[in-house]
């Protein structure tokens, strides 16, 4: 049974809409455990005998629960999207302190006030009636009445935690066995690289001077396959490299379509060495705009393709022409795949595929890593 939980909690496809209601509210159930099982001994075994109504003995847990929530998903929200941003952590810890004190001071006054208990065995009742709100936000006991209900936040945390390891786990193993069958795959394909870059030599020494323009095309054809066959055998590769094997395709397109394409292309004009991706998990995007955007038509078409850089934080945005005669299919093949990539290596991504009348348009977002080598800080600058 808990194997069948876990299985259903790490898989993303499944772990969505009721499945994750329920799971919340099972989280929430568990809280409400733990709060009465802290109570109990106060309510069954008190210094002095306590005839109090049931509504009473509610009072607390319900504040109780109601602060460790708010703790919960505030913090699984901080540290989730401001682990690696300390200049916004700590001000968010700030803020946290300060909405689960405003929590809990309010609500004591309602547990005194509306349930009808004079104290609770903490004493934080009479405590937070003696000061106004703001003499008690400063007075230093408060905090350590605070320690009551902050510590009870971390046993719902330590279970997401390890449910969160569990499933980098499970991922991480997927991931492994992808790679292990790209591999495999790779290699039933793979022909002797060193005959076929010497055959493409030859193509071009035999064409630089009669036919420049396919001498360029053999050069940036000889690069791209370099790239794919030595420099991508890791799970990620610097992010210049791949911008550059993005551009020798493009300028391949380019090309190829001669005079029909108005191309409009925005790399970042200068892609830090320590920034690393995936090998090829945006070339699926782009070939897509090419393949259904301009190879339909003998008509001239548009393609817009923008890459932008903030931080860790890299945005692709494509825009093509819909041809008349196009058949694109957002859910084909090499888009399908390379959506169960995304959702290996980039769990949090962004991804939005918009089918307009005459137009495609394609926004991805993803959180890039960094790379502490320093020798693959590139010598030029991309423009």
């Amino acid at each position: 049974m808990a194997q069948r939980v876990l299985t259903l909690i790490t898989d993303e496809t499944r772990y969505r809409g009721v499945t994750r209601i329920a799971f919340h509210g099972l989280l929430i159930f568990g809280v409400f455990l733990l709060i009465i099982s802290a109570y109990l001994p106060w309510f069954l075994y008190p210094a002095s005998p306590l005839n109090l109504p049931f509504k009473t003995y509610a009072g607390p847990i319900l504040r109780d629960v109601f602060c460790v929530i708010v703790q919960y998903y505030m913090l699984v929200y901080l540290v989730k999207h401001y682990a690696r941003k300390p200049w916004v952590l700590i001000p968010g810890l700030a803020a946290y302190y300060f909405v689960v004190f405003t929590c809990y001071y309010y609500a004591s006054y309602v547990v005194k006030h509306y349930f009808g208990l004079p104290d609770d065995y903490t004493g934080s009742i009479n405590h937070f009636e003696r000061l106004s709100f703001r003499e008690a936000l400063f007075h230093p006991i408060t905090f350590f009445h605070l320690l009551f209900i902050i510590e009870r936040a971390f046993y719902p945390l330590a279970a997401r935690l390890l449910i969160e390891i569990y499933r980098r786990h499970v991922r991480n193993l997927k991931l492994e066995q992808q790679y292990t069958r790209l591999e495999l795959d790779f290699l039933k394909s793979q022909i002797n690289p060193h005959f076929l870059f010497n055959v493409l030599n030859s193509i071009y020494v035999l064409t630089e001077e009669d036919n420049p323009r396919a001498a360029r095309i053999v050069d940036q054809l000889s690069a791209m396959m370099r790239y794919s066959l030595y420099e991508t055998d890791g799970a990620l590769v610097p992010l210049h490299k791949e911008l550059s094997f993005i551009r020798d395709y493009v300028g391949l397109e380019e090309l190829r379509t001669a005079k029909r394409l108005q191309l409009e292309l925005v790399l970042p004009t200068l892609a830090s060495g320590d920034l690393q991706i995936a090998p090829f998990i945006l070339i699926a995007f782009v070939e897509n705009a090419f393949k259904h955007g301009v190879h339909n038509t003998t008509r001239k078409s548009w393609v817009k393709l923008e890459i932008r850089l903030e931080d860790n934080d890299l945005t692709l945005m494509i825009s093509n022409q819909k041809t008349p005669n196009a058949s694109q299919q957002t859910g084909g093949i090499g888009l399908l795949n390379v959506r169960k990539r995304l959702d290996a290596l980039y769990p949090g991504h962004e991804l939005a595929i918009l089918d307009e009348d005459g137009a495609y348009h394609i926004h991805l977002k993803i959180r890039l890593t960094k790379s502490t080598r320093t020798s693959d800080i590139p010598s030029h600058t991309l423009a």
